[in-house]
């Protein structure tokens, strides 16, 4: 049995989706003790899974970091970062449609799109060639 409980920045907690997930940021702080309460008691539905993000503003650009890249995953761009607009990095699992995460930067409406397809239950596939291209919604690119 599980003897230590912790809600916060040092708290680690398991995802079906991405395995443990670090629990450093605000958004966790608020929602994780009502789910660590629940579990203590046994009472209540399962724990929810949301997808790790984090989202900042620096030097003037907005940034959302949805899922968990990994260091051995592919990475495709939607943009091109050098031209000054926004742009997007996507993350797979090697030589798969898997997209394990989504950062996006200046780009808002793959920041909604990224959001909804971190919703599901496992992780999105989307077709890495049609997810290269910027006049495609990023969601028109999940793999059904």
């Amino acid at each position: 049995p599980r003897h230590v409980r912790a809600v916060g920045d040092v708290a680690l907690r398991r995802s079906a989706r991405h395995g443990w997930v670090p629990g450093g940021h605000w958004d966790g702080a608020l929602r994780a003790p009502a789910t660590l309460a629940a579990d203590l008691l046994r009472v209540g539905a399962p724990p929810e899974d949301p997808a790790p993000y984090v989202f900042s503003t620096q030097l003037g650009h907005e940034l959302a970091l949805f899922g968990l890249p990994g260091g051995e995953d592919d990475v495709e761009l939607r943009g091109d970062p050098a031209d000054g607009d926004g742009w997007t990095a996507l993350w797979f699992r090697p030589g798969t449609s898997t997209c394990t995460a989504v950062l996006t930067v200046d780009r808002p409406r793959d920041v909604g799109a990224a959001r909804r397809l971190f919703a599901g239950a496992a992780l999105p596939r989307l077709d890495r060639a049609l997810a290269r291209d910027l006049a495609r919604g990023l969601r028109d690119t999940a793999l059904v």
